[in-house]
């Protein structure tokens, strides 16, 4: 018998053993033949291994049998810079192509977003030379065009950091802003939740989900309401906090499956983790087009072409706007080095940022403004303890989560 991933199983392969999901149900009887239909129940109730006939594997190994041509060919595309003979990528490709083939509205708004730019579009000469002048960490100093968070913000992280503070005492401090107040008990009595019985005051709301997820959500309220208030240049400010509430959603998820992470502290640093290239987009649009013109026609990293406009990338730049605001050393350092080629395992919640905006972009959740899928960072994997086949139910749980939550914090 062969001892097979879930996600490297085929169609013409041969059940060697039953398949019971972990409450002791059958889902498929020893001497099944798989085919696609059942291979999509092992992965949807969250198998990870099955015992296979040795020899009864009948399909080839490519996927077209799987997903359509034009997702396939568009997916081989979008996965250039991952080795898709990693076990590991392999999984996620599958994952991804499922994912558009169930959603195919977002696999076509991805499509269209990624046509390379024209060579027209890309400045020249003296405009471009004054492109490059823009100074982002100028404005750290500039209260005046940067300004200050609201007093609330930091009345909130105050309570989140004292041990002491109980969910009345948080439940006042949010009562003071009645728009606030209004948004999270609208978010709370939502599907999102799902609770049976409608819940009406704030403090019920601390009681029933924890203090430290009220003010998590009280937190990416005002943070997303200090941001629309910013010059309202970027492209398309929905997809953008599209991709970053994605992001959040989808590290709160992983925290269920792994160890020694705290899941309302990677939701803050999936929220904000692109802050950097918003203040980019709000306050120099010629340049971020500038350099997302260059990436494109020039098949470059977009990252790297900020450095080259602006001295710093977005990540580097949210990092010390971050660091300005006195958020937390981790959350600091989840924006810094959430596209870090690291060469080492780096901390469980940086990994699980990295990784939450790979795979939201990688599943076209929104977009931030890249427009390649860059190569998944090993050391940043391997630093999450999880099988691949462990992300089925996070995608799952995410898609039922992530249209109530842009509706609820964007509106």
């Amino acid at each position: 018998m062969n001892l097979v991933n879930v996600f490297e199983a085929r169609p013409g392969m041969m059940l060697a053993r039953e398949v019971k999901s972990k409450e002791g149900r059958l889902l498929l009887t020893a001497g099944t033949l798989l085919g696609e239909k059942e291979i999509r129940i092992l992965r949807m109730w969250g198998i990870l291994e099955i015992q296979v006939v040795p020899g009864a594997d009948t399909m080839d190994s490519g996927n077209r049998g799987e997903f359509g041509d034009e997702i396939v060919d568009f997916m081989v595309q979008w996965f250039r810079h991952n080795n898709r003979d990693d076990p590991v990528v392999r999984c996620l490709f599958d994952l991804a192509g499922e994912w558009f083939e169930r959603r195919p509205e977002l696999f076509q708004t991805l499509v269209s977003r990624l046509g390379a730019p024209r060579e027209d579009e890309v400045p020249q000469g003296d405009v471009l030379q004054e492109i490059r002048k823009a100074d982002p960490v100028g404005l750290l100093d500039d209260a005046v065009k940067l300004p200050a968070l609201p007093r609330i913000y930091f009345e909130i992280d105050a309570a989140v950091k004292n041990p002491r503070c109980s969910g009345k005492e948080i439940a006042d401090i949010v009562s003071k802003d009645t728009s606030l107040s209004a948004t999270l008990l609208r978010i709370v009595n939502s599907a999102y939740f799902g609770f049976r019985e409608k819940i009406d005051s704030l403090s019920f709301a601390a009681l029933a989900l924890g203090t430290d997820q009220i003010c998590s959500l009280a937190m990416g309220i005002t943070m997303i309401k200090y941001f629309k208030g910013l010059p309202g240049r970027a492209p398309d400010m929905k997809a953008f906090w599209h991709h970053s509430l994605g992001c959040a959603v989808f590290a709160r998820n992983l925290a269920t499956h792994i160890s020694g992470v705290d899941g309302e502290h990677l939701f803050t640093g999936g929220l904000l983790h692109d802050i950097g290239r918003l203040v980019f987009l709000s306050y120099f649009p010629e340049a971020t087009g500038a350099a997302l013109a260059i990436a494109g026609t020039e098949n470059r990293d977009l990252v790297r072409v900020e450095s080259e406009f602006f001295m710093v990338d977005h990540a580097q730049f949210g990092s010390l706007l971050a660091d300005k605001w006195n958020f937390s050393h981790g959350i600091s350092a989840m924006i810094r080095d959430h596209h870090m080629a690291f060469q080492g395992v780096p901390e469980k919640e940086i990994a699980v940022v990295y990784f939450s905006n790979w795979m939201v972009s990688a599943l076209g959740i929104g977009f931030s403004g890249d427009i390649a899928l860059p190569a998944l960072n090993k050391y940043a994997w391997a630093a999450m303890g999880m099988p691949a086949a462990a992300l089925v139910p996070v995608i799952r749980q995410t898609e039922r989560q992530i249209e109530e939550a842009i509706r609820f914090f964007y509106g």
